[in-house]
């Protein structure tokens, strides 16, 4: 079910940053997201109702990520879709 759900995002991802003509750096940005995202003590984080949406994305961002991804971190956030963000970067690479 995860992927399901992750596929639409990577997608997304991967034409934005194709788009951008970003696509290295984004496999970077969600590549450290994604690390981030899966250390226990943050993904209990991301299911918290508390969590703001611009303190997610300054969580999971990297230092110098685009806007793009930002706006991209924050759409996950808004849909609760940001504990999927391994799934999602690992389909962006295939």
């Amino acid at each position: 079910q995860a992927l399901t759900l992750a596929r639409p995002y990577a997608r997304a991802a991967y034409a934005i940053a194709r788009e951008a003509g970003a696509a290295a750096q984004w496999s970077d940005a969600l590549g450290f997201a994604a690390r981030v995202a899966a250390d226990p003590r943050v993904h209990a984080l991301l299911g918290h109702p508390h969590l703001g949406r611009e303190d997610a994305i300054a969580l999971l961002s990297p230092e110098g990520a685009s806007q793009s991804f930002a706006d991209f971190l924050g759409l996950l956030a808004d849909n609760r879709r940001l504990p999927l963000l391994a799934e999602i970067a690992g389909l962006y690479e295939e």
